[in-house]
């Protein structure tokens, strides 16, 4: 009987610790990784999550712009580069490859650097330049 209450016990702890522990915790880098994979699934609601305020508009035009074509990540990674303020700044490596009629157009990503704002306990993507 002890061995059951220890069990449960520990199987709560675990679900509670999981729950506790999501994107909350996440790295800015790993936020940028996700809006980008979310954004290359053109999953409207998932960038709006891991999207600041400021930029929902913005997001959602380039989930519109990705519609008619397909998109995949190639080898992307990011990193954290540096800070601006309270906003970090990432940069990735790899490719968002865009597919339309059998031609393929890369995105480079290294071109550009996130700007990373923590809102609501949350890293979200704040802008790009």
């Amino acid at each position: 009987m002890k061995f059951k209450q220890s069990l449960l016990l520990f199987m709560l702890t675990t679900i509670i610790l999981t729950a506790c522990g999501g994107q909350a915790t996440a790295s800015a880098a790993d936020a940028t990784y996700a809006y980008l994979e979310a954004l290359a699934n053109k999953n409207k609601d998932s960038v709006v999550s891991l999207t600041c305020k400021d930029w929902e508009e913005q997001a959602m035009l380039e989930v519109d712009a990705l519609m008619s074509v397909g998109a995949q990540l190639n080898n992307v990674s990011c990193s954290q580069v540096g800070e601006n303020g309270e906003d970090a700044l990432v940069v990735c490596s790899g490719t968002l490859d865009l597919t339309y009629n059998d031609e393929i157009r890369a995105i480079e990503l290294d071109k550009r650097t996130y700007t990373m704002t923590m809102e609501d306990g949350q890293w979200r993507v704040c802008s790009y330049e």
